[in-house]
């Protein structure tokens, strides 16, 4: 009996291992759960580092949604955002939500689409509530840095 115990828990434990980013890949393009406030992710070996206008994030393994960077704006603003963005398995974006929650993919990366070097994006920002979020799911060896010029 012991011996079947054993090998139920080690199935249970498999199978929840398989399964632990299915979260992360169902609600990859749900704006409803995406625009939450609260984060939802699993994440190994994870380092950020945030000085100023610059941020950056590397993680080993990452799987659904993360909240960045926020600002509360007094007015509407465009700013100008130097990304680069990399991983080595897995989809991942950068995205954009407002103080009305309306989401705007800013940048996605696959391992057949990350950048090489820095990107300029521009964002138009509303007064108000704004943020940037890591959506992502299987993502493996992310390597993530931006710098924004603006308030």
């Amino acid at each position: 009996m012991r011996k079947l115990s054993t090998i139920v828990l080690s199935l249970l434990c498999l199978l929840m291992t398989a399964c632990s980013n299915e979260f992360a890949r169902t609600e990859y393009d749900s704006d409803e759960k995406i625009s939450e406030t609260a984060d939802r992710y699993a994440k190994e070996v994870s380092v950020g580092n945030s000085t100023n206008q610059n941020y950056s994030l590397t993680v080993k393994k990452f799987n659904g949604r993360e909240t960045l960077w926020k600002k509360t704006l007094k007015e509407n603003q465009n700013i100008e955002v130097n990304i680069s963005f990399r991983l080595s398995n897995g989809q991942a974006k950068i995205v954009h939500i407002d103080k009305d929650d309306n989401i705007t993919t800013v940048m996605e990366c696959s391992p057949d689409a990350s950048t090489d070097g820095f990107v300029t994006k521009t964002l138009s920002l509303k007064s108000g509530k704004n943020r940037l979020k890591l959506v992502g799911y299987d993502c493996e060896n992310i390597d993530l840095k931006f710098e924004y010029k603006g308030e």
